[in-house]
């Protein structure tokens, strides 16, 4: 019988609880923003290419079919290595590379005098 008035004042408090969905929730107790395909994103952000990778597209695209390496045109060889390069959660689109602000030159001293490089030959 105890059970039962428990079971009763539970299902009255939850009863006497109302919720309005006019109105707006604090932002705290919002759910959270639904989440797009990936697919989606990546056909929305192919007009966000890199410079380097749409310049180095135009250099492949010029090169003659016996220079084209055939492992590419593999359809599920290109869908695997397109999904690798979608975007995961906590990353973001890089338009300003730190790296390409280094000099190549300043590369390649490093690399020399690290022993990395072999000096060239006269």
């Amino acid at each position: 019988m105890m059970y039962f008035a428990i079971l009763v004042m539970v299902l009255a408090v939850g009863v006497s609880a109302q919720f309005f969905p006019q109105q707006e929730l604090s932002f705290a107790i919002q759910p959270p923003p639904l989440q797009q395909p990936l697919v989606a994103q990546q056909y929305s952000q192919q007009s966000y290419a890199h410079r380097a990778v749409v310049a180095n597209a135009e250099r492949e695209a010029q090169l003659p079919a016996h220079l084209l390496n055939p492992f590419y045109k593999n359809q599920r060889i290109a869908g695997a290595l397109a999904k690798e390069s979608w975007f995961t959660p906590g990353e973001n689109l890089v338009v300003d590379r730190e790296a390409e602000k280094i000099p190549r030159q300043r590369i390649y001293s490093v690399l020399k005098n690290a022993g990395l490089v072999n000096r060239r030959r006269r």
